[in-house]
């Protein structure tokens, strides 16, 4: 994707969602009375460039980043904001550095090379942090359950969320590298919010709060009959990869998400297999 294919789009007064190149992925654009705060930076250096460029070209100075988590779609486009001071959740960091070797083996680059480009948080936290932009304030707060690290931003004076990967209106939930039961959780948390409008981490913009309220009732509720299923085939003593095969695509998704969009049944499969080992190792602890 080169800077001109990212596309900008304001969907509140001063919040921009952002395109880029997996999945229908979103990044963010935030412009305050003061200062603007893009949010994460996609795959490719060309995605994070344009954000730059975006923010320079309104007569901001390009000094602050922030990521909702440490995944490479999000991270490894992030060297234009090097130097800036980037927010992010304390465990951040080491989620970045466990997918150096990954990153390294992908990308015609060194460990070395990835460390240096990259835009590395500079002032994390734990509960919860507030920026003021000057006319919007931004509130993250952790979402966990797609990567331990997972943050969503809240701007109040627009009721809008940018909700990184904790959400997604385009794909399936994406697990990742965390829990499913976390993730739940966060959702239901995201539920009792007023969110008028949503920036997912990948798919459309959804506005309207009974509609976004609706659909993280809806993407909850999926975690939660994909978990009772698979008990229930567990406790039949099926081998894991029949437990899998058995959690089918439409019974769980139907006509929610189309099948022959982003490799949706295998997202589907890959989402069960992680609830499934989830379930089997709490069968073992008991």
């Amino acid at each position: 994707m080169t800077a001109r294919d990212t596309a900008f789009e304001e969907v509140a007064p001063g919040v921009y969602a952002v395109g880029h190149a997996v999945a229908e992925g979103k990044n963010a654009v935030l412009l305050g009375g003061r200062h603007a705060l893009p949010v994460d930076a996609g795959t490719h250096a060309s995605e994070g460039a344009a954000m730059a460029d975006f923010v320079g070209n309104r007569g901001y100075e390009v000094s602050r980043f922030a990521l909702t988590h440490g995944h490479g779609d999000h991270v490894l486009g992030s060297e234009a904001f090097a130097g800036c001071e980037v927010y992010a959740h304390a465990f951040t960091p080491r989620v970045m550095r466990r997918q150096i070797p990954a990153w390294t083996d992908r990308w015609d680059m060194s460990a070395d090379e990835h460390r240096e480009r990259l835009a590395w948080p500079t002032v994390t936290f734990t509960d919860e942090l507030t920026l003021d932009l000057g006319e919007l304030t931004v509130r993250m707060f952790p979402t966990p359950g797609h990567s331990e690290d997972g943050v969503s931003m809240y701007i109040p004076e627009r009721r809008a969320l940018i909700a990184g990967d904790s959400v997604t209106t385009g794909i399936v939930p994406a697990i990742g590298d965390g829990d499913s039961r976390v993730l739940q959780r966060s959702l239901y948390r995201l539920m009792t919010m007023e969110i008028d409008v949503l920036i997912p981490g990948h798919g459309p913009v959804m506005h309207g709060v009974t509609r976004v309220r609706e659909w993280l009732g809806w993407l909850a509720t999926y975690l939660a009959n994909i978990r009772s299923n698979a008990r229930d085939l567990s406790a039949a003593s099926m081998p894991a990869e029949e437990i899998v095969s058995r959690i089918g695509f439409d019974e769980h998704v139907g006509d929610r998400l189309p099948a022959d969009k982003h490799g949706m049944p295998r997202r589907h499969a890959a989402t069960v297999e992680v609830i499934v080992r989830e379930v089997l190792e709490e069968a073992e602890q008991l």
